[in-house]
């Protein structure tokens, strides 16, 4: 049953976890502007910026290395997944879904309301997990609702990194529970293509690296040491997973840009 105290707790201070003034002072330690007009407003989600930090800090390298104008907003609002929408599909009760999709839609439409006022062009989903809450409320708002692998699409110039990595899509599952529209997964895959000297090992994202034996197989395929993803979740499950196996570095895709072309890692 969706807990109420959780609803709540989202309406009233945007979060349903965590400290927000905690996650504000963060946001602002990393350089974000908060609640100011710009072109793109980032849609942080609420494990990121605190549970993620080194990507999340290495997503805001990169938009200033290609001087993206963004911000994020004054007073963000949980999408709903973790607290709400998960617990349902785990469920598998339909009328719990339904509510919670409701719910987000809810919570996302505060969100839109606030990048309309400060002028944004898109409002760009970070967190994996929060986007198809924002994808299946777009025609809610005039702002578009992209993906940070969409909007670095546009801008990104390519770069150069001369190394191995393994890249991992990742299932997304309980997405198609909850989700009217499938995820651009081609995005991504042309901005791997933009780096030169990078060799990559395309790993089955038919897997979930969630469920043990599909993880086995994944785990088997690994070729280099370093596993590139653009799914928050997988990210994390990966990196704690494959600790067990060697010294492996599991990345968020925005952080092998950013190498490849605003750091000392890039070929210049």
């Amino acid at each position: 049953m969706l807990k109420q105290e959780i609803i709540d707790k989202i309406r009233r201070q945007g979060a349903w976890k965590g400290n927000p003034a905690s996650r504000r002072r963060l946001l602002q330690d990393m350089g974000f502007r908060i609640g100011e007009r710009a072109e793109h407003i980032i849609i942080t989600g609420c494990n990121p910026p605190e549970n993620m930090a080194e990507a999340f800090l290495a997503f805001k390298e990169l938009l200033d290395c290609l001087k993206i104008d963004h911000a994020v907003l004054e007073k963000p609002y949980c999408c709903g997944w973790e607290a709400l929408v998960k617990p349902a599909v785990l469920a598998k009760n339909d009328e719990e879904i339904a509510r919670a999709k409701e719910l987000s839609r809810e919570f996302v439409r505060e969100n839109f309301r606030q990048a309309e006022a400060l002028g944004a062009r898109t409002a760009t989903v970070f967190c994996s997990a929060c986007e198809p809450a924002y994808t299946n409320n777009a025609g809610e708002t005039n702002v578009e609702v992209i993906s940070t692998s969409d909007l670095l699409e546009q801008y990104y110039p390519g770069g150069r990194l001369n190394t191995e990595i393994d890249y991992f899509a990742g299932c997304y599952r309980f997405r198609r529970r909850v989700a009217d529209k499938p995820l651009n997964l081609e995005a991504p895959l042309r901005l791997l293509k933009r780096i030169e000297g990078l060799k990559v090992n395309y790993l089955d994202n038919n897997l979930c690296c969630y469920i043990p034996p599909h993880y086995e197989q994944l785990a088997a395929s690994i070729n280099s040491r370093t596993v590139v993803t653009v799914c928050v979740a997988c990210a994390a499950n990966l990196a704690k997973k494959l600790r067990e196996k060697g010294d492996y570095r599991v990345i968020m895709l925005t952080q092998l840009l950013r190498d490849a072309l605003c750091t000392d890692k890039a070929m210049k």
